[in-house]
Parts: structure tokens; sequence; C-alpha cells
């Protein structure tokens, strides 16, 4: 039986459907399941719309094989970011990262953000940390409650970590 729902709830529409339809200004932006479009978004505003996100300033350096090498706003080089389009070299780009990306602990290939904590919330199973780069962006950090437990998170300068192949690249 295929049934038409319509909603605004996120939630709902990622729970109950085998497959969504997202719209902008009465046209569609993309389709497919709520895995394709939260985990693999065509555009900024489908990564904007479906959960959270983190969008970082980036200067597009270089694309092979569909994956692109950017410099970020406090100067640090990223590579193996998923390009969601084409980009020319030195491009104004936007950087999205999804709050539960990140991790408080290096790891094999994984890339760096230096970060101002501002605040931290404990949510049973998970933290919320909000932080701040250096040119004043805000970020918003998900990592699980256990493996934070040794962690220090009062507001300090720091670095925080994330899988370049979870980002993706989005036109400025």
């Amino acid at each position: 039986v295929t049934i038409l729902y319509v909603t605004h709830d996120q939630e709902e529409a990622l729970h109950l459907s085998d497959r969504i339809a997202l719209f902008r200004d009465g046209r569609i932006e993309q389709t497919g399941s709520g895995e394709d479009l939260y985990l693999r978004p065509a555009t900024d505003f489908v990564a904007g719309f479906i959960g959270n996100s983190n969008f970082l300033a980036a200067e597009h350096l270089d694309t092979k094989d569909g994956t692109a090498t950017i410099r970020l706003a406090d100067g640090s080089v990223v590579s193996g970011v998923r390009a969601n389009g084409t980009f020319g070299k030195g491009q104004k780009t936007r950087l999205m990262i999804r709050p539960e990306a990140f991790g408080m602990e290096r790891r094999p290939a994984s890339a760096e953000l230096n970060v101002e904590i501002v605040d931290v919330a404990f949510y049973g199973e998970r933290r919320r940390i909000v932080a701040r780069t250096a040119g004043g962006e805000g970020v918003d950090i998900r990592p699980t409650s256990a493996a934070m437990q040794s962690q220090d998170l009062t507001p300090c300068s720091r670095q925080v970590f994330f899988d370049p192949t979870a980002a993706f690249l989005f036109p400025a």
C-alpha cells in the first residue's frame, strides 16, 4: 500500500517513511530514504534542514576522485571531504559536519579543528558541547557520554576531531 504523508516533523518523516521527498519553495530538493537525505545530502539546504549541521567557511584547494582538499578559516588543511559539485581552486565553500561526527580523541585519518569550548550540557547518553572557532563560527558537538567519562570539558581552548569522509563540501 502506498501512502502519501505530508509532515513538517523531521523525526516523524525519518521514522515512518521508506522514501522522502524534501521540498523547497514548491520544488523537490532531494528524494530518497531518510538515511540518504541525512547521510548523503545533495545540497546544503538538505544538509541544514534534515538533522543538525555545522557549516564552516572553507576555501577549495583541489578535488580528485570526488574528494576535496580544503583550507579552513584557521588555515588548517583538510583532505578527503566529499565534494558536492564542481569547485574552482580558491573558491569559497561551506564545509558541513554533523555534531555526532566530532570526537574528542584523534583517530587515524581524522582532521582537527581548534575550538574554544563555551558550554557543556549532560543529556544522559550524550553530551552537547557548544564551541566556537577562532573565526567566531559556532560548532555543535555531540559525542556519546561514555566516550567522555575522563574528559575535563570546562571552558577551554582545545582540539576536536572529525572524519573528513563524514563531512560534505558545498558552494558558499
